[in-house]
């Protein structure tokens, strides 16, 4: 499985593109509208976008979500059950307090939960950050893209009104669970690995 980063706002999230042998392609997370380098990179290289998934409903990880489905409207839209309601309401979303425009998705999506398959990748339940963030892991090449519930030596925050400090502790003991030599793919620092997060984690008293 290939992998590229991108930044497309602000923010500095970090999308990601992945694609297979086949030109297949897994988008996750598109902050913001200026997505072109995304697009470029899709077409230059012949890929076909089939899955755009989102880790959770924060509106620096969906608001180029219309942009990027303009251009590819067969791509399937995920995201978890839970955050579902944050397409179409700018206040769940916080679009309005962390960009000044009130973001609503304006297309079709599929919601999803613990246990499900989006193609390669097995949708992994890790509430706290919000209630619906999910992670998704790659068992065949190890690979985990973990939203903003696992970052490079940090995790994600729990001061939101949706979000729980018990939960997403929870969540990082289930995701330290998965192989050590399993690479993180987190919402905003540079990539880890299980093994290394694990014993930060212990360091600290989580698990």
């Amino acid at each position: 499985m290939n992998i590229k980063r991108f930044y497309t706002g602000g923010f500095m999230t970090n999308s990601y593109l992945l694609w297979d042998e086949n030109k297949e392609a897994y988008l996750f997370d598109c902050e913001g509208e200026r997505i072109d380098k995304i697009i470029d990179f899709i077409n230059e290289n012949q890929l076909e976008l089939k899955y755009i998934i989102l880790t959770h409903g924060h509106s620096d990880h969906i608001c180029g979500l219309n942009a990027i489905k303009e251009v590819y409207p067969d791509a399937k839209v995920f995201i978890g059950d839970e955050d579902a309601e944050c397409l179409v309401d700018p206040a769940k979303n916080h679009s309005t307090y962390i960009f000044g425009i009130n973001f609503i998705y304006k297309g079709s999506f599929k919601r999803i939960k613990d246990g499900d398959m989006i193609g390669k990748f097995l949708v992994i339940d890790t509430p706290g950050h919000t209630r619906g963030s999910k992670c998704f892991f790659d068992k065949e090449d190890k690979i985990l893209i973990s939203g903003d519930t696992m970052f490079r030596r940090s995790f994600g925050r729990y001061d939101f009104p949706e979000s729980s400090g018990e939960q997403l502790f929870n969540s990082l003991r289930r995701l330290c669970k998965l192989p050590s030599e399993t690479v993180v793919y987190s919402g905003h620092t540079e990539s880890t690995t299980i093994g290394e997060e694990r014993i930060f984690l212990t360091s600290l008293g989580i698990i």
